[in-house]
């Protein structure tokens, strides 16, 4: 589903008359929050989750953070719900998983560490624990009561912030900004701020530590030139980046988020006979003879002021 135009638009009245249903949303989170018993782990979770719908980037910094965390010696696991997936509670084998078994990020995070799926985060922890895991990194999850975090980091995307600042259906948030500071660790603005979230953020609380970084491609990309599709939470963040890279883009081609790829889909893009620029996470779920006509852009998230990430997480996890 595209994310409504009003959703980013401070004055409108389609958000003034569906506020109550939006308070009514927020309030059945809260509720949720207050009066679920959360299971307690062995071993420190860190969230990696936002208080917006849509994509912020969290997949690319989960990435990193598996990254980090391996250097101090750990061994690392993922934990994901699965978005649709038809398997629940197992430790993926990305031999013989697909992206419809386990879902897309999922299947992404399993090509690189340990990955567990499971909508009952508390049972996918026990897991990991189980399997040997010394920290969990939880994809999503910020709102899940059934499990304490040991670091909830809370992800917005500089570009668009917090939208107009109303909850669903008003607008594209799960709680209100100063809700979700109440239970955050830190705050992670990906990209330039362009909406001032970071004066926002600390009107509400002057601590909270906000940790920044960008994400960029892994190769060079001047002068390519083609047409590029994603489907993903944000796709205009991906077609922007894939500009800034020195890309010339023919055509752009958006599809629903954790959209299945038919052959026919893949079959019709072939056909422009240009160069096909995708997403790590749309290549997951294409067939495999039919990948080497994409171009699959490898990102990665880079941590703006490295030691301010580096300080954060010796106080956070011994």
């Amino acid at each position: 589903m595209k994310q409504p135009a009003f959703w980013y638009q401070n004055h409108s009245l389609i958000k003034t008359c569906l506020l109550p249903f939006g308070w009514l949303y927020s309030g059945i989170v809260q509720f949720r929050l207050k009066h679920t018993k959360a299971y307690e782990p062995k071993i420190p979770v860190v969230c990696v989750g936002n208080i917006s719908v849509g994509g912020t980037g969290k997949t690319p910094i989960c990435l990193a953070l598996a990254d980090y965390f391996q250097t101090k010696g750990l061994n690392v696991f993922f934990l994901s719900h699965g978005y649709k997936s038809k398997l629940q509670n197992v430790l993926i084998d990305p031999r013989t998983h697909t992206s419809a078994d386990v879902s897309d990020e999922a299947l992404l995070f399993a090509n690189k560490l340990p990955t567990i799926v499971n909508k009952n985060r508390a049972q996918g922890v026990q897991k990991a624990e189980q399997n040997g895991a010394q920290l969990v990194i939880m994809d999503d999850g910020f709102q899940n009561p059934t499990l304490q975090k040991k670091c909830a980091l809370v992800v917005f995307d500089g570009l668009r912030g917090i939208g107009n600042g109303a909850c669903i259906p008003a607008g594209p948030l799960r709680e209100t900004l100063k809700q979700g500071l109440k239970r955050a660790s830190a705050v992670v603005i990906v990209g330039e701020d362009k909406t001032g979230l970071e004066d926002k953020i600390l009107a509400i609380n002057p601590k909270m530590t906000i940790l920044k970084g960008h994400i960029e491609p892994l190769s060079d990309l001047t002068g390519k030139e083609g047409i590029a599709f994603a489907g993903i939470g944000n796709p205009d963040k991906f077609f922007s980046m894939l500009k800034k890279s020195g890309v010339k883009l023919t055509k752009k081609i958006v599809f629903p988020d954790h959209y299945a790829y038919s052959r026919a889909d893949i079959e019709a893009l072939i056909k422009h006979h240009q160069k096909i620029f995708t997403t790590q996470k749309d290549a997951v779920k294409i067939d495999v003879d039919l990948q080497p006509y994409l171009t699959v852009v490898d990102i990665q998230f880079v941590f703006d002021e490295p030691e301010k990430w580096d300080a954060f997480f010796e106080r956070k996890i011994k």
